[in-house]
């Protein structure tokens, strides 16, 4: 009976003990006191975005309680927009759409966490399409001056550029635009011309845009009658050209001195008159002359009537090399060369000039051949062999005198001029 007792004792301790224990430990628990509710955001209060492919905006959320975001503007999307059950630290990636009008925009996010009193409001600003119009004048400045005006429309702020002095009389240069579509008027006071016709360039610029024309004003007027006429290409035989010019004062002539020796001009009224001498060039030939007011026109540049000759014999046999500078041919034939005028020769002088004559073969020869048979119209000829020193046969020419030679250094210029036979 003893016995029992006891292990009923000692049972029955036990059982206190573990529910002492128990009890003690859910008491530990209980009294540990949970950490505070926190949000971290380390977005900007505010960011601004372009109105064409914008980047995104990009912030972190760490967090120990659940949040949402929310934005205000549908072109305005965050992602995430909550928490995640099993993650309270998330990226937030915020995309935007292009604003296509003309005004600037504004989106709000607001970020709210449960348990926690408060909004993080976070603004986005995106600005609006660039929009640039300029309103061109379109009358040409007269010769004394005047004013010029034209319009700026922008929603962004503007300036102006010039590319000349004559066009620094601006009344305004910049300006910030504005979004309403009001109209800027600019106004330019441009001084009198005593010059040629003139020209520039305003460039109006935004940040991203620009638009640029021309203003143009009158000045002193020279020029062709035709516009073909500024350009002429006449006989490599030499010749005249008369062409007419429009001119608003009294005008002369010069002529560089590089193309005097074969071209000139003089002035009959309003009338010029071009005369050009025979081409003896192998080359084309491009010269010009030049138109300036009789009085001194500080700055006026010379109005250039261009004149070009062709060439009067061509290669239609051999190889030559022509010197572009001197427009001197060098033959060079194992064969036989042939050179071909573009005309018939006349009663007159034909003129070869040779630097050097290299003949090594004894029945070689330079044959000059104008004879009647390359034209058949009867005109004169010309039939010359230029045979070497050690040749068995002289040389000799057929012409209005006939000559008979043998070919030296000393001579070889001999032949030159040559009178032409008529056939």
């Amino acid at each position: 009976m003893k016995k029992l007792y006891n292990n009923t004792l000692l049972q029955l301790i036990l059982a206190l003990c573990t529910f002492s224990f128990v009890a003690c430990q859910e008491f530990d628990i209980d009294s540990q006191p949970e950490g505070p509710l926190n949000i971290q955001i380390d977005a900007l209060e505010a960011y601004t975005a372009l109105a064409t492919s914008p980047s995104n905006i990009v912030f972190n959320i760490s967090s120990n309680t659940p949040w949402t975001i929310e934005s205000n503007q549908q072109w305005c999307k965050p992602t995430p927009t909550m928490s995640a059950a099993s993650s309270l630290v998330s990226e937030i990636v915020v995309t935007l759409e292009n604003n296509v009008g003309k005004q600037m925009r504004t989106a709000q996010l607001f970020i709210k966490a449960e348990g926690i009193e408060g909004t993080k409001v976070v603004t986005i600003e995106q600005a609006s399409k660039e929009d640039l119009v300029v309103i061109r004048p379109t009358d040409i400045v007269p010769t004394e001056g005047g004013m010029v005006s034209f319009n700026i429309i922008s929603n962004k702020p503007w300036e102006i550029i010039t590319t000349t002095q004559f066009l620094e009389n601006i009344d305004k240069t910049s300006g910030t635009g504005n979004e309403n579509g009001e109209k800027e008027n600019i106004t330019i006071t441009v001084p009198q011309n005593t010059g040629a016709i003139r020209s520039a360039e305003i460039t109006v610029k935004t940040a991203f845009q620009e638009e640029t024309f021309t203003i143009t004003q009158d000045g002193i007027v020279i020029e062709t009658k035709n516009e073909e006429d500024a350009v002429n290409t006449m006989s490599g035989e030499g010749g005249e050209k008369t062409i007419e010019i429009n001119s608003s004062v009294e005008w002369k002539i010069e002529i560089p001195t590089e193309y005097k020796e074969w071209l000139s001009a003089e002035a009959d009224g309003n009338r010029l008159k071009l005369s050009t001498t025979f081409n003896n060039l192998f080359v084309p030939r491009t010269g010009h002359i030049l138109l300036y007011p009789k009085m001194n026109v500080p700055g006026f540049e010379g109005v250039p009537i261009e004149v070009t000759q062709p060439r009067n014999m061509s290669l239609n046999r051999g190889e030559e090399t022509v010197d572009p500078v001197t427009g001197y041919t060098t033959i060079q034939s194992k064969g036989a060369a042939r050179f071909v005028s573009n005309f018939g020769f006349r009663k007159g002088k034909v003129a070869w000039e040779f630097d050097k004559v290299d003949i090594p073969d004894s029945n070689g020869a330079i044959e000059l051949n104008g004879d009647t048979w390359t034209w058949g119209d009867g005109s004169g000829y010309i039939k010359a062999w230029l045979r070497p020193e050690n040749s068995e046969m002289t040389s000799n020419i057929d012409a209005w005198d006939g000559a008979y030679f043998k070919l030296q250094n000393f001579n070889i210029n001999y032949c030159c001029p040559l009178k032409l036979k008529r056939a």
